[in-house]
């Protein structure tokens, strides 16, 4: 009998290990050594029903879903007849059987009632986040450089397509430029449009606010914005604003009350200040010391920003918002936020800015809806754009991003290439765009929303932080092939429920580079294929068992029917070039 590593058993009864979905079903996962059991089964059941729970309870097998070099994860999702369970874990590898329940590991039990089961006593339904959210395809405008119509003053600001990019450089794009570009989103197949910061400041990224009740005039009015988000409705498409309440800019009346007035004045708790910090109070960062942080511990400027989070949905229709800097601020302030922004829109959503590990943020429910994916991202940039990974490690990158969270919150991650704080992924490429092309079928066919960084549709390049902010370049729309490339995605993504809500799994990791996985509903099997190399890749592929009984099956990319023949699949792909197999219809 081989050894079994009995340690790296773990089963955590919270959070990603132990959750609700929104229709009520309850779902369980284990984590393992990769490779070492044959099967697991949930043994599970209704703790307060007549008799000993493990006598009566029933058993549902477990499918292995992910793993990475030295882990897997078992998931089991089964509907409760009572929201009171008692579960534990029957694991088999060859000729040995096991129990893992609340004591450990060790040999099944003589009697049921020496089973010490984990103890699920609240399994209702989690709150369904809004389905307009889950899945769609956004896009990110960093509004001073999108598109400019109308600027009063023009010679007051840099020249449409200027290199000087830096952060005081203003270029005068507006809410009216993004209000003209409607019909472009819609054509792009856009469902969510999130603003970087619209507020009254002195840079181009605004981050630094100085009045959270003021649209930057640069920008537009409240009508402006009012009728953008207007325009944006009519077309299906909803828009989200990004709070900056971390920190604020010198220019926000109450800091400036606190430094000219110290300790005097009412809002002096509304910031850090000592000796300690280089400038006297507490920054987003040493270097950044235009941006004073904001103490959320203190009631009267909670209440300031809890105020301001309803009067933006309120008065201007918007949809939700991304919430910038999340984790360092004081986490039951987002509790407060949470429910202040959802008694103005119940259909709202809120978005962290987190750069690592978010489960502490969006797993529960009670903060976040989901964050920006960067830990997806770091997987993507180092395979597709630096070709430091392999793709066996990358798959494992990407199978540990899955490991994270609920499926109903990956739904919701916002997942892209590039952003307003990172290089842009063509440059990243190397300017390598069949490299960017692959990034961006994966991203398309992954779960979670897939986040258009402006302009990266149209082949955009930029390197890190300002460089990232050029100017839109509308000249270069017509005949894009980038774009033409990018519409066929977004197309195809919006078409398909499995590609917008399904799970990934992993289903080949080809040692010449063909990548295939899994999305997958109870309703539907959608097998993608993607050659990650330089070179043509021809060659049979299985297929799932879903898919194995049909004669033909279709690329949803492409429309082109594929011959199934014993379970198998003939493929021609072209260098990056991926395929999103499901069943031809009828």
């Amino acid at each position: 009998m081989k050894s079994l590593q009995i340690a790296a058993i773990r089963h955590m009864p919270w959070l990603e290990d132990r959750h609700t979905l929104s229709d009520g079903r309850v779902c369980i996962r284990l984590t393992t050594a990769a490779n070492e059991f044959d099967a697991v089964t949930l043994r599970h059941a209704d703790h307060y029903a007549e008799g000993e729970p493990f006598a009566r309870a029933t058993d549902t097998p477990m499918e292995r879903m992910w793993r990475d070099e030295n882990h897997e994860v078992w998931q089991a999702v089964f509907r409760p007849h009572d929201p009171r369970i008692v579960y534990a874990f029957i694991l088999r590898a060859g000729d040995v059987t096991l129990l893992h329940d609340a004591d450990g590991t060790r040999a099944v039990p003589e009697k049921p009632e020496w089973v010490n089961g984990f103890h699920y006593a609240h399994a209702y339904p989690a709150k369904e986040k809004p389905q307009w959210a889950r899945g769609c395809v956004g896009y990110q405008i960093f509004p001073d450089r999108f598109r400019r119509v109308d600027v009063p003053g023009e010679e007051t600001v840099e020249p449409w397509g200027s290199k000087r990019v830096a952060n005081e450089y203003r270029f005068g794009g507006n809410l009216k430029g993004i209000l003209e570009a409607v019909p472009y989103l819609a054509e792009l197949g856009v469902g969510v449009v999130y603003m970087t910061p619209i507020f009254l400041s002195d840079t181009s990224h605004r981050y630094n606010t100085f009045d959270y009740y003021q649209i930057d005039p640069l920008l537009g009015t409240l009508e402006d914005l009012r009728n953008l988000a207007d325009a944006l409705h009519e077309k299906g498409i909803r828009i989200v604003l990004d709070g900056v309440f971390n920190h604020c800019g010198l220019g926000f009346a109450p800091f400036k009350d606190a430094m000219e007035k110290g300790k005097g004045s009412e809002y002096y708790d509304w910031f850090f200040f000592g000796e300690q910090y280089p400038c006297g109070y507490m920054t987003f960062g040493e270097k950044w010391a235009y941006m004073p942080k904001l103490n959320m511990q203190n009631e009267a400027c909670a209440a300031y920003f809890l105020d301001v989070g309803r009067y933006w949905l309120r008065e201007a229709h918007v949809d939700g918002w991304r919430l910038d800097v999340s984790p360092e601020v004081y986490p039951d302030f987002w509790r407060q936020f949470r429910r202040a922004v959802m008694a103005a829109n119940p259909n709202a959503i809120m978005i962290a800015e987190c750069w690592h590990d978010s489960r502490e943020w969006c797993t529960v429910g009670d903060m976040f809806d989901g964050t920006m994916h960067y830990v997806l991202s770091e997987a993507i940039w180092k395979f597709f754009a630096d070709r430091r990974w392999s793709l066996a490690q990358f798959d494992a990158g990407i199978n540990r991003a899955m490991m994270l969270y609920p499926q109903e919150v990956q739904n919701s991650m916002w997942n892209f290439l590039s952003s307003h704080d990172t290089a842009r992924m063509l440059t990243r490429c190397g300017g390598r765009v069949k490299s960017m092309r692959a990034a961006a079928f994966f991203q398309m066919t992954h779960p979670g929303v897939p986040v258009i960084y402006y302009g990266d549709e149209l082949g955009m390049r930029g390197g890190p932080d300002p460089d990232c902010r050029r100017s839109m370049t509308w000249d270069k729309v017509n005949g894009n092939a980038m774009l033409a490339y990018y519409k066929r995605l977004t197309h195809m993504r919006n078409a398909s429920e499995v590609l917008r809500e399904g799970t990934l799994k992993t289903w080949e990791v080809g040692e010449d580079g063909l990548y295939a996985y899994l999305r997958q509903t109870e309703k539907e099997t959608v097998l993608c294929a993607l050659n990650t190399t330089d070179q043509a890749i021809r060659r049979m592929v299985r297929v799932p068992e879903e898919l194995a009984a049909c004669k033909t099956v279709c690329d949803l990319l492409s429309g082109k029917t594929h011959k199934v023949q014993g379970g198998y699949v003939t493929l021609t792909l072209g260098a990056c070039e991926g395929v999103a197999l499901g069943r031809a219809k009828a």
